[in-house]
């Protein structure tokens, strides 16, 4: 009997071990191939559930959602379906607040979609939205692998490099973006930063740029905005001259060497680039009304009258050069008068006197104040016009110093 009990016992043994021996080395494991009748059950109960899944999505039933594209994927349709399956099962977790789950599901959707750029795109964010932002980087420098030109992704790629301190590798990839849209102001602006972090002189960014395209205008003009911003003058003069060379009557070039030089006070070179820019563009009221200008500045009186008498022409009568017309006879004026005033030196503070009153008529208030001073303190009286002869109706200024004025007042 205790025989019997041994060979029973050894016998158990020898058949569990059997049992648990492992198949050879590439045998089969799959279960029997599926019939045709049962892959169209299959993939019926597989659509049905994605439709259940859909449903639920839409009326923000997110649990159910994922239970349904569950069972969409223990079915086996997960690779069949895995474009209407694993981007929207993903987004049912992030509904959830279940971002490691997400992170799971799209890691498998990419295994049957690597190039799908919406679901690396989604991937992506939700990697950030947890802070991994290498995992983030990985799938953007994924998408940048399938489209280089992509401004979206290099944006974010820049945005994520500035934000954790790698300004080397923002560099890199704002070269990129400019390679492809070189006047990018933002990826302008975001070298610049870059390159102030990293100890370097932000004006090389513009430089840089220029440099490589010597010819191109606006990098130039970048760049001298960039030198003017900081007080450079002279170095962004150098720059304007150089433009010229390639573009001698450029209308911005001008502009800017014209603002330039009156900010270094070189008043006779802000007049040649002045008059150039005339040249250029007549319909301009403001470019004679800087040269009426400069002009009193040089004590060219005679000239910075018919400049002012330029400006109200092309403006159509705007108070502002109805008011630098004034501003010509106040400072003619000025310098012809002595301590007292004759009659003839308050006949031409009046003519500036009327100028600075129709500029406040059309609304050109500063003139209010030049209007009223000279109101009270050099304009003509009652009593200057009762030594004149009762003939004379109007004067017109008379003397070498005002013989070029044409204007004349009416009498009191």
């Amino acid at each position: 009997m205790k025989m019997e009990k041994l060979v029973l016992l050894f016998s158990a043994i020898l058949l569990i071990g059997i049992g648990c021996v492992p198949p050879p080395a590439g045998a089969s494991t799959d279960y029997a191939p599926m019939s045709e009748l049962d892959i169209k059950k299959r993939d019926r109960d597989c659509a049905r559930n994605l439709s259940f899944a859909s449903t639920n999505y839409q009326n923000q039933d997110f649990d159910g959602a994922v239970g349904n594209y569950k069972n969409v994927i223990d079915l086996g349709c997960g690779e069949k379906n895995a474009r209407n399956l694993f981007i929207w099962m993903g987004r049912a977790y992030i509904e959830l607040g279940k971002l490691d789950s997400a992170s799971y599901v799209f890691k498998q959707g990419l295994k049957y979609l690597p190039d799908n750029t919406e679901l690396l795109e989604i991937a992506a964010w939700n990697e950030g939205k947890q802070n991994k932002v290498e995992n983030q980087i990985y799938y953007l420098d994924k998408l940048l692998s399938l489209d280089e030109s992509n401004v979206k992704i290099l944006e974010s790629l820049s945005d994520i490099y500035r934000a954790n301190g790698r300004y080397d590798d923002q560099l890199n990839i704002l070269n990129i973006w400019l390679s492809y849209d070189q006047g990018n102001k933002k990826a302008i602006g975001e070298k610049k930063q870059a390159f102030i972090a990293l100890g370097k002189d932000e004006f090389e960014v513009d430089r840089e740029r220029w440099q490589q395209e010597p010819t191109n205008i606006q990098y130039g003009l970048d760049f001298a905005d960039g030198l003017i911003d900081v007080g450079k003058l002279e170095d962004a003069i150098e720059v304007l001259d150089e433009l010229q060379t390639y573009e001698r009557y450029n209308e911005k070039v001008l502009l800017r060497l014209g603002k330039t030089y009156l900010d270094l006070g070189n008043i006779d070179d802000a007049q040649i680039a002045y008059e150039d820019l005339f040249k250029v563009n007549k319909t301009d009221y403001t470019i004679p009304l800087e040269l009426s200008k400069i002009l009193i500045d040089k004590e060219d009186y005679k000239t910075a009258l018919e400049w002012a008498e330029k400006a109200i022409q092309i403006s159509g009568g705007k108070g502002e050069t109805y008011y630098q017309r004034g501003e010509v006879y106040f400072a003619t004026a000025e310098a012809c008068s002595e301590e007292t005033l004759k009659f003839t030196d308050k006949i031409v503070y009046e003519i500036a006197f009327e100028d600075y009153n129709e500029a406040l008529k059309r609304n050109f208030h500063r003139a209010r104040t030049r209007r009223d001073f000279l109101k009270e303190n050099s304009i003509t009286t009652t009593g200057d016009w009762f030594m004149l002869p009762d003939n004379e109706k109007v004067v017109k200024p008379s003397g070498g110093c005002y013989n070029w004025i044409n204007r004349s007042i009416e009498r009191k």
